[in-house]
């Protein structure tokens, strides 16, 4: 099958850029836990936190709009990425305007939240031009450019780290500096484009392009509630401390999401230039059925080897992170389908799904978060995130359906989940001899 191959074939480019980079990330966490203390990293990844909540805000996620529309019109290219920036630069304006306010103010830590508002510009502008790249078909630029500003974030990090001062500050300023490098890099890549003209800026674009993205706001503000007021609440409840174990513990189930990300970059292409293809629902039923058994046999095997990961990647103050693990990687399943379905509404170019679907999750999440952690404490938080993906993902489930029909394996489904399940009460009562057994099981299954 064509598509299957074209899948593959931008699987395997983001791939060789992206499990790189994200190995290096992977490798940056035990340094971070050697050079700040759990409280110092537990308010840098705050603050990380506050950062990633403020991007879609301050980008529109324009970088999804243009990522569509390019692919549906390359005719108009020059237009659409002139006027996606044109909006970028009066975005990037304002977070400037507040950055001088800043100046004004006699706050504690008032430098910190300025290096977290020059954070934030580059990242508006490093996302956008980023996934311009993507949307012109320089998919191994991309993969090459992700690659590069995690090995520039390990570097700085380590050296920034061995400077007297505020590690706090250390961390933004090697943030920073790698993604302004990022930044003139894709430049460079895009030296053969136009990427702005004024007179390219057509009211039109800028209305389209912002009718389109404009809902995908609240859906990237339900994972950033999923995944990240977790942290907030953590924080307010149990304290600095705390979070920035429960921030470690949050960083496992990145292992799964090291092949998800890859995967969903290359199937977000895929979904929209096949958008019309009349074979699209067995296509969507084969790659739906698929990532369900990825996704379970890799949070298996993350958790048969859990105990031995977590003495690698972080030292002994933050051992105890493990036992929210298994919650978030549960989660991080459903997760993973949601943003699958997700792609279906971008198909059909319905974002108004995702918006409605996105503010039940967050709401439910934080109504969760608030009764559970003072009950459970960061345990509540891993178990509101997974409820809440559960809660969208059925939901987007029967929604999409009425767009494209998923023919899902039930049968492998149940008995995947009910395998991860057991496995879990195993490894919460500290019954490790049989963890070897149920990735096994799992491949039986699926065979």
């Amino acid at each position: 099958m064509d598509q299957v191959k074209q899948l593959f074939k931008n699987t395997l480019i983001f791939g060789i850029g992206n499990i790189g980079s994200k190995l290096i990330q992977f490798i940056a966490v035990p340094m971070f836990t050697v050079f700040l203390t759990t409280k110092e990293y537990g308010e840098a990844d705050l603050m990380t936190t506050i950062v990633s909540l403020a991007l879609p805000f301050f980008s529109l996620c324009l970088y999804d709009a243009i990522l569509r529309f390019i692919i549906d019109n390359p005719e108009n290219e020059e237009s659409i990425i002139s006027s996606a920036i044109f909006v970028t630069g009066i975005l990037v304006g304002v977070l400037a305007i507040i950055d001088v306010l800043l100046m004004f103010l006699k706050t504690p830590n008032i430098f910190l939240y300025r290096l977290v508002i020059i954070f934030l510009i580059v990242q508006v502008i490093q996302s956008l031009l980023a996934q311009y790249l993507k949307a012109i078909g320089k998919n191994w630029l991309y993969s090459v450019n992700g690659l590069l500003l995690s090995i520039l974030i390990l570097l700085f990090s380590f050296v920034f780290f061995h400077f007297d001062g505020n590690k706090i500050y250390w961390y933004f300023y090697a943030q920073i500096s790698s993604y302004i490098i990022s930044v003139i890099f894709v430049e460079v890549c895009l030296k053969d484009r136009t990427i702005f003209r004024l007179a390219s800026v057509k009211k039109t674009w800028i209305k389209k392009l912002t009718e389109y993205s404009l809902p995908l706001i609240p859906n990237q503000i339900m994972w950033w509630v999923m995944n990240a007021s977790d942290r907030l609440l953590v924080t307010y409840y149990l304290g600095l401390s705390v979070n920035g174990i429960y921030a470690i513990a949050a960083k496992i189930p990145a292992l799964t999401n090291v092949v998800i990300t890859i995967f969903m970059q290359a199937w977000q292409l895929s979904s929209f230039e096949n958008a019309n293809d009349r074979n699209r629902n067995v296509f969507f039923s084969t790659v739906f059925n698929n990532l369900l058994f990825v996704l379970t046999l890799f949070s298996s095997i993350i958790m048969t080897f859990l105990m031995p990961i977590m003495t690698v990647i972080a030292s002994k103050a933050y051992y105890t992170a493990w036992e929210y693990v298994p919650m978030l990687l549960l989660g991080g399943i459903f997760s993973n389908i949601s943003m699958f379905l997700g792609t279906n509404y971008l198909v059909g170019k319905n974002t108004g799904g995702i918006f409605r679907t996105s503010i039940i999750g967050a709401v439910l999440n934080v109504g969760l978060n608030i009764y559970l952690i003072p009950e459970l404490g960061a345990n509540g938080a891993s178990i509101s995130t997974l409820i809440s993906y559960l809660v969208v993902c059925l939901i987007r489930l029967f929604e999409t359906d009425k767009v494209i029909q998923i023919d899902i394996d039930y049968r492998l489904l149940l008995s995947a989940i009910g395998i991860l399940i057991v496995q879990i009460i195993c490894l919460y009562t500290h019954v490790l001899v049989l963890q070897i057994v149920f990735p096994i099981l799992l491949i039986l299954l699926n065979f």
